[in-house]
């Protein structure tokens, strides 16, 4: 049986006072922790204009996406990066990708 991918989508607001250029630079950081986790496919960071923030995960499978969110916590990189958001404001949802189609690599 083929893995079934997972979008991990989250969905935050940063602490009053943080700067998009400061949350840039921790978020950054945060690939530090995803490089060690196992069977990430792509990441997506986003913010709309009422400064919701927007993260996309996509995990090869529901065991990888479980993994790297049951170690994220303990991750000091993970530390710095919920430093600076408003915990109450964190979403979290999985959903089983049914189509993805990519047509060039972007970096921002």
């Amino acid at each position: 049986m083929t893995d079934i991918q997972i979008l991990e989508t989250v969905t935050f607001r940063l602490n009053d006072g943080v700067s998009d250029a400061e949350f840039m630079t921790v978020a950054r950081g945060l690939d530090g922790y995803l490089d060690r986790c196992e069977g990430l496919c792509t990441r997506t960071l986003s913010c709309d204009e009422t400064g919701l923030w927007r993260e996309d995960y996509v995990w090869t499978n529901e065991a990888a996406a479980k993994s790297a969110d049951a170690g994220f916590m303990a991750a000091p990189e993970a530390q710095a990066f919920m430093a600076l958001v408003t915990r109450e404001s964190v979403k979290m949802a999985h959903a089983k990708v049914a189509l993805h189609r990519s047509v060039t690599d972007m970096v921002a």
